[in-house]
């Protein structure tokens, strides 16, 4: 009796493999938890994706990589091996003028230089300022806008921790035309050309004595500012461009002494 029991049992119960699909069986399953919806504009839903995003591969650990993230600190980059969006401008025209921290002992009066000057754009306030705003050059401070640009310079004198220099300037090509005080400059002329340079002051003209490879001819136009002279830190980058002749060095100090004397006139006293 217990035998015939057991199978009956068995036949109308039969094994789930022997029946069960996978239609079947998935019916009988929990449906499956259904990606949550999330609210977006105009009362509209859109269903969220769980694709897990493609891994980026792994960077070869037995070479080294030229780029490295702007934002590491002390990190040096050759600005030319970047990809031109992530180049910075300032740096890649630095590095391309070949600037660079020289030691003390390097410098000497008459050397010419280039350097990075930064000024504080006065023409934001003044239309008489010489100094004229150009996009690429203007940055915006909290305490106002600054000017930087490429200056060429002529050291005068130097002392224990910095030098003074006079700058160079061309006005934007217009030499010294609209200028109050042209008795203040003295024009500079590169050995290297044929023209004769102007006289755009009453001074007698200076005039190099070499210049390196690579420097480009300098304009009939520049003048050196005499009584502008800037103090400057010998730690700062800088390009070597040349030499003034001897000559035009003792006359730029005589024109330094005679319109920016050290000596001053004290005020006469109260009473």
């Amino acid at each position: 009796m217990m035998q015939e029991e057991l199978n009956n049992a068995s036949t109308s119960n039969p094994p789930p493999h022997d029946h069960e699909t996978w239609e079947t069986v998935s019916s009988k399953r929990a449906p499956a938890k259904q990606p949550p919806l999330q609210p977006t504009s105009g009362n509209r839903q859109r269903t969220v994706s769980f694709i897990e995003p493609p891994r980026p591969a792994k960077a070869n650990p037995g070479k080294s990589s030229i780029y490295e993230p702007r934002n590491k600190p002390n990190t040096y980059m050759k600005q030319s091996c970047l990809p031109v969006e992530d180049r910075d401008p300032d740096l890649l025209e630095q590095q391309a003028n070949g600037s660079k921290v020289y030691h003390k002992s390097e410098y000497r009066p008459g050397m010419i230089i280039r350097g990075l000057l930064h000024e504080q754009d006065y023409i934001a306030t003044s239309s008489k300022s010489s100094i004229t705003i150009i996009d690429k050059n203007r940055t915006d401070s909290r305490l106002g806008p600054i000017y930087t640009k490429w200056r060429k310079m002529i050291v005068l004198k130097l002392f224990e921790d910095h030098y003074t220099a006079i700058p160079l300037f061309t006005h934007n090509g217009k030499g010294l035309v609209n200028k109050n005080a042209p008795e203040e400059f003295v024009s500079i002329r590169d050995h290297r050309t044929k023209e004769e340079t102007p006289r755009l002051s009453t001074h007698k003209p200076l005039k190099t004595a070499t210049m390196n490879n690579g420097i480009e001819l300098y304009s009939n136009k520049s003048t050196a500012h005499i009584t502008y002279a800037l103090p400057r830190k010998y730690d700062i980058p800088i390009v070597k461009e040349g030499e003034l002749l001897k000559a035009s060095l003792n006359n730029l100090i005589y024109l330094f002494n005679r319109y920016a004397p050290k000596e001053i006139a004290g005020v006469p006293r109260d009473g």
